[in-house]
């Protein structure tokens, strides 16, 4: 039996739809609980730091999320897909994206400290953003622990240590910002709070996969091998969705960058409600080899066009009320970052889907076309338009990816 094809044994999942429920229940409280505490803290930094140094601060969290994509290697959707199929398997698989990760650790970190040297940043955001990475390295062993128990669909577990995480996060986060005004010193939250539920994870897990032994080097490299399209396809995801903020950084500066950032949150939250939603459904997907998405289609543009439109209609009293006056001009950039929340959320839904098919290469190339075209269409707009540029560049190049994605999903796998 082949690495992709996993095996019989599933658990029974609990029945019908009220199962789906439950689960988006609980992974609503994981991804939402903590963001809600974290978009708060970020508000509080933002008005603290002031739209510069709250524009470095988002240079270094673009920088750290890109390259983090080196320690998570893309991989938790696959190890959710095949514990869901054979949950016997899950020790040893476990215990190989351990070993994996720790090496892709060290490499994230080597390569977050190149890159903030190669683009000549200050020592505040290299500083930040390697305390970022270090957050990211963390959670990347978090990760292998969450996808267990989501395969499992023991979704409560991983909503326990989401919500420590965004209490510690955020608590200690806002804490730390008011009381040092330091952008760095306001980073070691992220580090916080993901070692807090690493550890709540790592004590509610079973002993045989809190301290699982790995595959040898030949199941190993067939890990690697089925690893490879999913690393690909979220390497250039995590390219397309924080480029655009390494851009406007290097044309136009970090005060631009801070409003952008400061409008940017709501999409941030967005793409967090999508993943619960197609998360709820994955385990299912993934044994159903993707099952029919029309529906998943229909529920996703009926649940993301009405905050669009609220949003967009009330974007400048949202932004002079949250983030203060001086952030009120990213208003202008709100208007076409909220019109990309219903694609946003159908490239989301659509990548589970095309995930749980094992079509993870479509998923790459849709995002590599979004990442060209974003980044061309941030050339000719950001100079002259600045954080308004790269929300109009977002907007096209989000509607580009849906395209590709949802036309790719609805053709019969080969």
């Amino acid at each position: 039996m082949s690495f992709a094809q996993g095996g019989a044994g599933a658990p029974a999942s609990p029945a019908g739809p009220s199962g789906v429920l439950r689960n988006a229940g609980f992974l609503l409280l994981a991804y939402l609980f903590p963001r809600i505490l974290t978009f708060a803290a970020t508000v509080l930094a933002a008005r603290v730091l002031g739209t510069a140094r709250f524009g470095d601060y988002a240079t270094a969290a673009a920088l750290a999320v890109v390259l983090s994509v080196i320690a998570t290697l893309g991989m938790m959707p696959l190890l959710i897909r095949e514990i869901a199929r054979d949950p016997t398997r899950a020790p040893a698989l476990l215990g190989t994206a351990h070993r994996v990760k720790t090496l892709a650790n060290a490499g994230m970190l080597v390569a977050l400290f190149l890159a903030t040297r190669l683009l000549g940043y200050s020592s505040a955001v290299t500083t930040a953003a390697l305390l970022l990475g270090l957050g990211y390295a963390i959670g990347a062993y978090g990760e292998n622990l969450a996808a267990y128990f989501q395969g499992i669909e023991r979704m409560e577990v991983w909503t326990q240590a989401s919500a420590l995480q965004g209490v510690v996060t955020g608590g200690l986060g806002a804490a730390l910002v008011v009381a040092t005004g330091d952008l760095r010193i306001f980073c070691l939250a992220p580090m916080a709070g993901q070692l807090a539920a690493l550890g709540l994870l790592l004590a509610q897990a079973p002993a045989a996969v809190r301290w699982s032994r790995p595959w040898g080097p030949a199941r190993a490299r067939e890990l690697l091998t089925a690893l490879g399209p999913y690393a690909a396809a979220f390497l250039v995801m995590t390219l397309y969705y924080k480029s655009d903020v390494l851009l406007l950084t290097r044309l136009r500066g970090a005060e631009q960058v801070g409003l952008y950032a400061a409008a940017y949150r709501f999409v941030d939250v967005t793409q967090a409600l999508a993943i619960v939603g197609a998360s709820a459904v994955f385990p299912r997907l993934a044994r159903a080899r993707g099952g029919e998405p029309g529906r998943l289609l229909g529920w996703t543009f009926a649940a993301a066009a009405p905050p669009a439109l609220v949003l967009a209609l009330a974007r400048g009293p949202v932004m002079a009320g949250l983030f203060g006056a001086p952030f009120a001009p990213a208003a202008r950039a709100l208007l076409p970052l909220a019109s990309t929340f219903v694609p946003l959320a159908l490239n989301i839904v659509m990548g589970y889907v095309l995930a749980a098919q094992g079509r993870m290469t479509r998923v790459a190339a849709g995002y590599a076309w979004g990442v060209a075209l974003n980044l061309c269409l941030g050339l000719l707009l950001v100079p002259g338009r600045g954080a308004l540029g790269s929300g109009i560049a977002k907007l096209v190049s989000e509607l580009a990816v849906a395209f590709l994605l949802v036309t790719s999903v609805r053709r019969p796998t080969s």
